[in-house]
């Protein structure tokens, strides 16, 4: 009789102990980082640099693309843009992204090549939190594959404009303009920023002030670079010939 207690005793056990490694092993494969819906597209001269959500989590993926072939993919914290406000740039050298950290917006510098992080910068470090971590309703981040600016609303009121040098991977100045920005773009060495009424412009190198260009900004899509235009949906990418308007792939 104790024999066969024991032997009862042990067999339940080992099913509990299995049934415990087996819930372990569901665990670990549910909860790795999963890519989750897609967010936003930069297009580049070599493919695109695509932001999609964690499944599991308010993290976000980074996706660096060659055409529709994947170079790396890394996890970052949540991703300070939102549809109508990219918040990634990029150069040969260099891929940012600005994330959010206890509502304070921040900029992860990434090796274009690699992934590997080579850097992070507080964009506004003596702010409050803000529930919106600082993004404007509809622009972000400009970039023209050398340098570009992240446009923030001022923890003191109107717009923060902060100049990148891409390459470089360095913050090369700050500026700040009254009013909410609606949009930028850059022409030539000049990032020209609207709001409300007033437009402004300024040098990129060095955020000089100058002359801004009269007239209609200019189209400046983010989507389309090199003869193709990335259309995002939450659950796909098409990259399609921008002449032609015929379909290259499928991101899914």
């Amino acid at each position: 009789m104790r024999g066969r207690s024991g032997t009862i005793i042990i067999a339940l056990v080992m099913a509990l102990g299995l049934g415990l490694g087996g819930l372990g092993a569901w665990w670990v494969v549910h909860a790795r980082p999963r890519p989750g819906d897609f967010i936003d597209v930069l297009a580049t001269p070599e493919g695109a640099v695509v932001v999609r959500r964690e499944k599991s989590s308010d993290n976000a993926f980074l996706e660096v693309y060659d055409g529709p072939t994947l170079r790396w993919r890394g996890m970052v914290p949540t991703y300070a843009g939102r549809p109508g406000a990219l918040a990634v740039a990029a150069s040969k050298r260099s891929v940012t992204v600005r994330v959010v950290r206890g509502g304070i917006p921040l900029i992860f510098a990434f090796d274009a090549a690699t992934g590997s992080k080579v850097d992070s910068f507080a964009l506004v470090p003596d702010a409050p939190p803000d529930k919106d971590a600082y993004t404007l309703p509809t622009v972000a981040t400009i970039s023209d594959g050398v340098r570009g600016a992240e446009l923030l609303a001022a923890p003191g009121g109107g717009t923060l404009i902060i100049g990148t040098a891409l390459d470089e991977r360095r913050l090369a100045w700050k500026k700040t303009i009254a009013g909410t920005a609606s949009d930028a773009w850059i022409t030539g060495d000049l990032l020209v920023v609207q709001a409300g009424d007033a437009r402004h412009a300024f040098q990129l190198t060095d955020g000089a002030a100058a002359e801004p260009p009269a007239g209609d900004p200019p189209a400046h899509p983010t989507n389309t670079a090199a003869g193709r235009t990335w259309q995002v949906t939450p659950r796909a990418i098409t990259v399609i010939d921008a002449a032609t308007r015929g379909e290259l792939a499928t991101i899914r």
